[in-house]
């Protein structure tokens, strides 16, 4: 049995019911992605968040309407079609019970269907930590009409947006190759696992895993509505600065050198990262790490600080604070949730290779490097070492996440609190935020992690405990979660935004890294092309992708995409008409 380490905040917290469900929901991530259970990787975790977080709003919002009329439900009552159809109340006036009877239903589905592919083991311990939640419940009225409610909602959600974990699956895809192209990570070429998932001490096989291959193509989008201010928008990223339409071989040149200087091995002569900049890689990292999970958990432990610090009453329990996390919370989630599905769409269709590979295999770029290695991703509490993510880089997941949440919860301040910033430019919402990658008891171990003790028991280099980082606007921490992807290494600078957008004239600094702008002086406004659209232009990397992601469901007021919008024989570049398709199992796309 796994033993998970305390988390760095008040218990009263969860006195709050929607922090409550919420924690579970993040102690579910880091739980899952320990033990090898489902739906661990960056996408699938953030669609699950989203998934808990819609029935926990429509729960809420069905019998606590919304005076206003801003926060509704996702599903519609006596809505025509049955899919979206909110179910009917018969009764039902108790948010607590239907929210707790909702976010049951949706997490024992998603967490604890049985599956060939997962241990049984596992699914019990999963199904251990939901009862342990449930436990701590006063009064779970379960025959009573407001709890059926939420049954009746989780379910509903889970029938519209539930595919299964096999929507994940990796199928039988291998990569492509060649110049430019995703392949292997060759610090970790394979992984060992057992033959039997429930005799992890028998027979082991190799394989090769990659993250979600056909998922931008498969997943169903959640909430996107495909217009900002009435007008249509695609979700979608120019060409990458070399390999496809365009040859802009300087901007790629100063990547290369970027992340060279600053990603590299710090035991490498030619690293010239900064301390500071190591931690700022180290402390938004969260790559699946053991005990730790994934990034959509380390932003959820940051709302939770944000949405205590302003909540509108002075009671966490006051029901003005449950409407307003209900709200918060759902927003945010949903937004990670798309932007997980159109981040992996772009990553695949153009299979861009990372720094690892590209530094170590261009034999025509200058500073070409067959030993060179990565400060890389790290695999915190075990004693493996450092690994490149299995997807490729463009454009970077994290800075797709990190766009998209940090401009949710600024446009939903922004109307809450009257602020008086632009939607693309430097708000004054300040915080502060830790992370469990930097919090004096995650280490680097020394043997094998033993779950049976607590870690603080186990050998290894302890990492620092650096305290909270302070940032002055909620903008900066989008920009720094973005760069820090350059400072593992594992991300080229264009992953994330422009360099024309966040760089000083595209220098270098006399000690070798790059003369950033200050984050309040940043916009998002490079437009560059794409070959598969003549005469269009769109944003460079992930930032401005999730940002554009944030803005479209934010206006939608968070109701189901489209059927037009929905992945239908598509290829895997999103658009019938695209010419980017690189070969999947043999063939085309």
């Amino acid at each position: 049995m796994v033993l998970l380490p305390p988390v760095d905040e008040p218990a009263s917290w969860n006195t709050n019911y929607i922090l409550f469900w919420n924690s579970l929901g993040l102690d579910l991530n880091r739980l899952s992605t320990s033990i090898g259970g489902p739906s661990t990787g960056p996408p699938a975790s953030a669609r699950l968040l989203a998934i808990l977080h819609l029935a926990i709003n429509d729960a809420y919002f069905a019998i606590n309407p919304d005076p206003t009329g801003v926060a509704t439900t996702y599903l519609t009552p006596c809505s025509s079609d049955p899919s979206t159809a909110l179910p009917p109340l018969v009764g039902a006036d108790d948010a607590a019970q239907a929210v707790a009877a909702a976010a049951n239903t949706v997490l024992r589905q998603l967490y604890t269907t049985p599956s060939p592919d997962i241990a049984t083991a596992t699914t019990n311990q999963l199904t251990d930590l939901i009862q342990s939640y449930l436990d701590k419940v006063p009064v779970l009225d379960t025959l009573g009409r407001s709890y059926r409610f939420g049954i009746a909602v989780g379910q509903a959600i889970l029938n519209l947006l539930d595919q299964g974990p096999g929507v994940f699956d990796q199928d039988s895809y291998r990569p492509a190759g060649g110049r430019y192209k995703f392949d292997a990570d060759p610090s970790n070429p394979i992984k060992r696992v057992p033959v039997d998932p429930n005799d992890p001490n028998g027979p082991q096989k190799s394989i090769r895993p990659v993250n979600g291959p056909f998922y931008g193509l498969l997943g169903k989008r959640i909430a996107v509505q495909g217009t900002v201010n009435g007008a249509q928008v695609e979700h979608i990223i120019a060409d990458p600065p070399v390999g496809f339409s365009t040859n802009n071989q300087a901007v790629y040149d100063f990547s290369v050198q970027e992340v060279y200087r600053q990603g590299g091995d710090a035991a490498l002569n030619t690293t010239k990262r900064t301390p500071e900049q190591t931690t700022a890689g180290y402390f938004w990292a969260y790559d699946g790490s053991n005990l730790i999970g994934t990034p959509p958990r380390h932003y959820n432990q940051i709302l939770r600080k944000i949405a205590v610090q302003r909540k509108p009453a002075g009671s966490l329990t006051d029901e003005k604070n449950n409407a307003d996390f209900a709200r918060l919370f759902c927003l945010a989630n949903v937004a990670m949730g798309d932007s997980g599905i159109f981040a992996w769409q772009e990553k695949w269709c153009f299979e861009f290779w990372r720094p690892l590979s590209g530094v170590r295999e261009d034999i025509r770029n200058p500073l070409h490097d067959p030993f060179w290695l990565t400060l890389g991703a790290p695999e915190t509490n075990t004693d493996r070492i450092s690994f490149k993510p299995p997807f490729p880089s463009y454009p970077s997941g994290h800075a797709t996440f990190g766009g998209s949440f940090f401009q949710m919860i600024r446009l939903y301040y922004k109307r809450r609190d009257n602020l008086t910033f632009a939607n693309d430019e430097a708000d004054n919402i300040r915080f502060s935020a830790t992370s469990e990658e930097l919090n004096g008891i995650s280490r680097d171990l020394r043997q094998p992690y033993d779950p049976s003790i607590p870690i603080t028991e186990q050998q290894g280099l302890v990492r620092t405990n650096i305290g909270p980082r302070e940032y002055p606007s909620l903008w900066a921490a989008m920009f720094e979660n973005g760069l820090s992807r350059v400072f593992l290494g594992v991300h080229w600078g264009f992953d994330a935004f422009s360099a024309n957008d966040v760089t000083v004239n595209n220098m270098f600094n006399q000690n070798g890294t790059v003369d950033y702008k200050n984050a309040k002086d940043i916009k998002y406004s490079t437009m560059l092309g794409r070959g598969d659209r003549p005469g269009k232009l769109f944003p460079v990397g992930g930032v401005p992708l999730g940002i554009g992601i944030a803005n479209d469901i934010f206006e939608g007021g968070v109701k189901p995409t489209p059927a037009r919008l929905q992945p239908s024989g598509r290829n895997k570049c999103g658009d019938p008409l695209s010419s980017h398709g690189a070969v999947w199992n043999g063939k085309k796309a």
